[in-house]
């Protein structure tokens, strides 16, 4: 999708975590040394910035509004490296064990089938309002692919990760019940995602700081 976006989003993080005020790469700059094209990627879109360390989740943080790319990626570059509650903030020694991806989101549809999405194509949005409390939770496309779960087992997860206590036992019929009487909502969507390693992005900054 856009290489110079995963950069965009390691030059955020390394400039704040370091404080190399004279050393800043622009996101042009990366698009112009990848070959990249910014008029082929929307000027707005919802966004999910994530960040791996030796494979594992270490922060992911976006929003389902449509933002501009390039203050999207700073913004969540940034509060998914150091406002995700699950995990303490990244620190500069884990920079270079880091991966980031950037997923824009695109094509959101509600349904009324729970099975009717796809595995490693479509993301999921759940929302519910039961017990005078309001739940939401969302996984991105890449998530149960990644975990090797099935639908139901995604359908779990996405319950727990809204915050509602649900046991697997009945999650079909709850989502079924749910889904019947309105005050469950699901919405699939599509996602474009674009990820790099910290190597490749620091092979990528020598070209760029060479120039």
């Amino acid at each position: 999708m856009s290489k110079a976006l995963c950069c965009f989003a390691f030059e955020t993080l390394i400039n704040k975590l370091k404080s190399e005020s004279t050393n800043k790469v622009s996101l042009k700059s990366y698009f112009d040394v990848l070959h990249e094209d910014p008029s082929h990627l929307p000027s707005t879109a919802p966004l999910f910035i994530t960040w791996r360390e030796d494979s594992s989740l270490r922060g992911c943080i976006g929003t389902f509004q449509s933002y501009p790319l390039e203050s999207g990626v700073f913004k969540f570059a940034l509060s998914s490296a150091f406002q995700d509650s699950r995990f303490t903030p990244i620190s500069a020694k884990e920079v270079p064990d880091l991966e980031v991806s950037v997923t824009l989101l695109d094509n959101f549809i509600p349904i009324a089938n729970y099975y009717d999405w796809t595995i490693g194509l479509h993301g999921l949005k759940v929302s519910l309002d039961t017990s005078h409390e309001h739940y939401s939770g969302t996984f991105l496309p890449s998530v149960a692919e990644e975990e090797n779960w099935d639908k139901s087992t995604t359908l779990y997860y996405l319950l727990k990760k809204a915050g509602y206590p649900i046991t697997k036992n009945n999650v079909e019929d709850f989502y079924a019940k749910g889904l019947e009487e309105g005050w469950l909502r699901l919405t699939r969507y599509d996602g474009l995602k674009s990820y790099l390693t910290y190597h490749e992005f620091e092979k990528i900054r020598e070209i760029v700081q060479a120039k």
